[in-house]
Protein backbone atom coordinates (compact mmCIF):
# COMPACT_ATOMS: atom_id res chain seq x y z
CA UNK A 1 0.00 0.00 0.00
CA UNK A 2 1.44 3.47 -1.13
CA UNK A 3 2.63 5.48 2.26
CA UNK A 4 1.86 9.13 2.40
CA UNK A 5 3.74 11.81 5.04
CA UNK A 6 2.55 14.99 5.16
CA UNK A 7 5.02 18.04 5.22
CA UNK A 8 4.19 21.05 6.11
CA UNK A 9 4.99 24.67 7.65
CA UNK A 10 4.20 28.01 8.26
CA UNK A 11 5.17 29.79 5.17
CA UNK A 12 9.16 30.84 5.85
CA UNK A 13 9.92 28.32 7.74
CA UNK A 14 11.98 26.71 5.44
CA UNK A 15 9.74 23.73 4.63
CA UNK A 16 10.95 23.56 0.94
CA UNK A 17 14.79 24.25 1.39
CA UNK A 18 14.56 21.48 4.20
CA UNK A 19 13.00 19.27 2.54
CA UNK A 20 15.26 19.41 -0.90
CA UNK A 21 18.41 18.61 1.46
CA UNK A 22 17.01 16.10 3.01
CA UNK A 23 15.71 14.81 -0.46
CA UNK A 24 18.98 14.75 -1.88
CA UNK A 25 20.05 12.40 0.71
CA UNK A 26 17.76 9.94 -0.44
CA UNK A 27 18.30 10.17 -4.23
CA UNK A 28 14.78 8.98 -5.45
CA UNK A 29 13.42 6.44 -2.91
CA UNK A 30 10.36 8.27 -2.51
CA UNK A 31 8.28 10.96 -4.12
CA UNK A 32 7.92 14.34 -3.16
CA UNK A 33 4.59 16.23 -4.47
CA UNK A 34 4.42 19.41 -4.01
CA UNK A 35 0.28 20.15 -3.46
CA UNK A 36 0.26 23.51 -4.88
CA UNK A 37 1.97 22.80 -8.04
CA UNK A 38 -0.31 20.03 -8.25
CA UNK A 39 -3.43 22.26 -7.67
CA UNK A 40 -1.93 25.04 -10.40
CA UNK A 41 -2.02 22.22 -13.27
CA UNK A 42 -5.05 21.31 -12.39
CA UNK A 43 -6.52 25.59 -11.98
CA UNK A 44 -4.36 25.96 -15.41
CA UNK A 45 -6.93 23.31 -16.81
CA UNK A 46 -9.96 23.77 -15.65
CA UNK A 47 -10.57 27.56 -14.96
CA UNK A 48 -7.30 29.17 -16.88
CA UNK A 49 -5.52 30.04 -13.87
CA UNK A 50 -1.62 30.55 -14.27
CA UNK A 51 -0.68 31.83 -10.63
CA UNK A 52 -0.60 29.99 -7.27
CA UNK A 53 -1.20 32.92 -5.70
CA UNK A 54 -4.63 33.31 -7.12
CA UNK A 55 -5.95 30.02 -6.20
CA UNK A 56 -7.02 31.20 -2.99
CA UNK A 57 -9.60 33.45 -4.81
CA UNK A 58 -11.87 30.52 -5.88
CA UNK A 59 -14.94 29.07 -4.41
CA UNK A 60 -14.63 26.86 -1.33
CA UNK A 61 -16.49 24.32 -3.45
CA UNK A 62 -14.32 24.76 -6.12
CA UNK A 63 -11.03 24.40 -3.71
CA UNK A 64 -12.35 21.21 -2.54
CA UNK A 65 -13.00 19.70 -5.65
CA UNK A 66 -9.43 21.24 -7.00
CA UNK A 67 -8.16 19.13 -3.62
CA UNK A 68 -10.21 15.62 -4.33
CA UNK A 69 -8.60 16.28 -8.54
CA UNK A 70 -5.20 16.60 -6.80
CA UNK A 71 -5.30 13.79 -4.01
CA UNK A 72 -6.51 11.43 -6.73
CA UNK A 73 -3.76 12.18 -8.94
CA UNK A 74 -1.34 11.84 -6.47
CA UNK A 75 -2.43 7.75 -5.00
CA UNK A 76 -2.91 7.39 -8.49
CA UNK A 77 0.91 7.46 -8.44
CA UNK A 78 1.05 4.55 -6.50
CA UNK A 79 4.36 5.43 -4.82
CA UNK A 80 5.28 6.51 -1.53
CA UNK A 81 5.57 9.63 -1.25
CA UNK A 82 6.05 13.45 1.00
CA UNK A 83 3.54 15.55 0.28
CA UNK A 84 4.93 19.53 0.72
CA UNK A 85 1.98 21.27 1.57
CA UNK A 86 0.15 24.09 4.26
CA UNK A 87 -2.07 23.59 7.20
CA UNK A 88 -3.43 26.76 6.34
CA UNK A 89 -3.26 29.43 3.96
CA UNK A 90 -3.24 33.04 4.89
CA UNK A 91 -5.27 36.03 3.02
CA UNK A 92 -5.06 38.82 4.84
CA UNK A 93 -7.30 38.55 7.84
CA UNK A 94 -9.22 35.34 6.11
CA UNK A 95 -7.01 31.83 6.96
CA UNK A 96 -8.58 28.24 4.72
CA UNK A 97 -7.27 25.14 5.54
CA UNK A 98 -4.80 23.50 3.45
CA UNK A 99 -6.48 20.25 4.06
CA UNK A 100 -8.98 18.59 5.55
CA UNK A 101 -9.32 15.92 8.41
CA UNK A 102 -11.62 14.51 6.01
CA UNK A 103 -9.30 14.43 2.92
CA UNK A 104 -6.14 13.20 4.97
CA UNK A 105 -8.36 10.23 6.56
CA UNK A 106 -9.08 8.86 2.66
CA UNK A 107 -5.93 8.98 1.46
CA UNK A 108 -4.80 7.19 4.80
CA UNK A 109 -2.03 9.66 5.77
CA UNK A 110 0.58 7.78 8.22
CA UNK A 111 2.24 11.22 9.59
CA UNK A 112 2.76 14.67 9.36
CA UNK A 113 6.19 16.83 10.05
CA UNK A 114 5.75 19.94 10.95
CA UNK A 115 8.77 22.38 9.73
CA UNK A 116 8.99 25.00 12.55
CA UNK A 117 10.87 28.66 13.25
CA UNK A 118 10.29 31.42 15.53
CA UNK A 119 8.10 34.21 13.61
CA UNK A 120 11.10 36.44 13.98
CA UNK A 121 13.35 34.27 12.09
CA UNK A 122 10.24 33.41 9.49
CA UNK A 123 9.85 37.40 8.64
CA UNK A 124 13.73 37.66 7.98
CA UNK A 125 13.81 34.92 5.78
CA UNK A 126 10.75 36.42 4.14
CA UNK A 127 12.34 39.23 3.67
CA UNK A 128 15.64 38.11 2.64
CA UNK A 129 14.58 36.11 -0.48
CA UNK A 130 14.03 38.13 -3.52
CA UNK A 131 11.68 35.33 -4.76
CA UNK A 132 9.44 36.07 -2.00
CA UNK A 133 8.96 39.76 -2.06
CA UNK A 134 5.72 39.91 -4.62
CA UNK A 135 4.06 36.90 -1.98
CA UNK A 136 0.43 37.87 -0.67
CA UNK A 137 2.23 37.10 2.98
CA UNK A 138 5.39 39.96 2.94
CA UNK A 139 3.61 42.32 4.94
CA UNK A 140 2.79 40.19 7.75
CA UNK A 141 3.36 41.80 11.48
CA UNK A 142 6.05 39.24 13.34
CA UNK A 143 1.97 39.40 15.30
CA UNK A 144 0.30 37.89 12.47
CA UNK A 145 3.22 34.94 11.85
CA UNK A 146 2.84 33.71 15.38
CA UNK A 147 -1.00 34.16 14.96
CA UNK A 148 -0.49 31.48 11.82
CA UNK A 149 1.59 29.25 13.98
CA UNK A 150 -0.25 28.99 16.86
CA UNK A 151 -3.04 27.85 14.57
CA UNK A 152 -1.29 25.63 12.64
CA UNK A 153 -0.20 23.76 16.04
CA UNK A 154 -3.81 23.59 16.98
CA UNK A 155 -4.62 22.12 13.73
CA UNK A 156 -1.41 20.03 13.89
CA UNK A 157 -2.89 18.32 17.38
CA UNK A 158 -6.26 17.59 15.91
CA UNK A 159 -4.79 15.83 13.36
CA UNK A 160 -2.90 13.27 15.63
CA UNK A 161 -6.14 12.81 17.68
CA UNK A 162 -8.45 11.98 15.21
CA UNK A 163 -6.36 10.39 12.79
CA UNK A 164 -4.28 8.53 15.27
CA UNK A 165 -1.34 9.06 13.47
CA UNK A 166 2.30 10.54 15.04
CA UNK A 167 3.04 13.77 14.35
CA UNK A 168 6.56 15.50 14.55
CA UNK A 169 7.61 18.87 14.69
CA UNK A 170 11.00 19.54 13.49
CA UNK A 171 12.80 23.22 14.53
CA UNK A 172 14.49 24.57 11.66
CA UNK A 173 17.25 27.07 13.43
CA UNK A 174 19.08 29.63 11.64
CA UNK A 175 22.13 28.18 10.36
CA UNK A 176 21.07 24.64 11.73
CA UNK A 177 19.69 22.92 8.04
CA UNK A 178 21.36 20.09 8.32
CA UNK A 179 20.56 19.22 11.82
CA UNK A 180 17.31 20.06 11.13
CA UNK A 181 17.40 17.48 8.02
CA UNK A 182 19.00 14.83 9.87
CA UNK A 183 15.66 14.53 11.86
CA UNK A 184 13.62 14.45 9.38
CA UNK A 185 15.68 11.45 7.62
CA UNK A 186 15.14 9.41 10.52
CA UNK A 187 11.51 9.93 10.09
CA UNK A 188 11.68 8.48 7.05
CA UNK A 189 13.45 5.54 6.99
CA UNK A 190 10.97 5.12 9.91
CA UNK A 191 8.13 5.32 7.83
CA UNK A 192 9.11 4.45 4.16
CA UNK A 193 11.44 1.73 5.15
CA UNK A 194 14.28 3.64 3.46
CA UNK A 195 17.78 4.06 4.13
CA UNK A 196 20.05 7.32 4.02
CA UNK A 197 22.28 6.90 1.20
CA UNK A 198 26.34 6.69 2.08
CA UNK A 199 28.60 9.72 1.05
CA UNK A 200 31.11 8.36 -1.37
CA UNK A 201 28.37 5.58 -2.80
Amino acid sequence: MTKLVLFVGTPGAGKSTLLETTARKFKGDFKIVNLGDVLLDIARERFGITDREKLGMLTNDDILIQRELAFKKIIEGKTDAIIDTHLTIKYGRRYVPGVTLAELEKIRIKAIIYVDATAEEIWKRRHKDPEKQHRRNINDTTGEIEEQRSINLAILSSCSIYLSIPIYIIYNADGKVEEASTEIGKILEEHFDVREKQKGR
